[in-house]
């Protein structure tokens, strides 16, 4: 781990540090919604946003944007193939940011684990 994140954990406050850690452990596994990590990880909701912006700003995770199951059900029935994830879906369907672990986060991760 390079001197930056070392002097950049240890400012942070301790509980902050072990909400990160959580969150990235949580994430880790499979990407997870908002709604998701808050029910897992029973972290209060402002306080959930403050770590994800964090975690986003350090670029340790990634929000994706994805469109709901019925929006992908629906047009793959009417057009007989696989919608991608890239497809744009209409303007009354709702999508789903799930965050995700990047290269930089595992990378993180493994250091925290030594």
């Amino acid at each position: 781990m390079t001197k930056y994140w070392e002097d950049r954990i240890l400012k942070s406050q301790k509980s902050e540090f072990k909400d990160l850690r959580r969150v990235l452990q949580a994430i880790q596994r499979r990407p997870l919604r908002f709604s998701q990590m808050k029910r897992l990880l029973n972290i209060k909701p402002a306080r959930l946003a403050c770590i994800l912006e964090e975690l986003r700003k350090m670029f340790w995770i990634v929000p994706r944007a994805r469109p709901n199951k019925a929006w992908r059900r629906h047009y793959e029935s009417q057009i007989g193939i696989a919608i991608s994830d890239r497809a744009r879906p209409p303007q009354n369907c709702k999508i789903l940011a799930v965050y995700e672990l990047t290269k930089r986060g595992a990378a993180v991760l493994r250091a925290l684990a030594e």
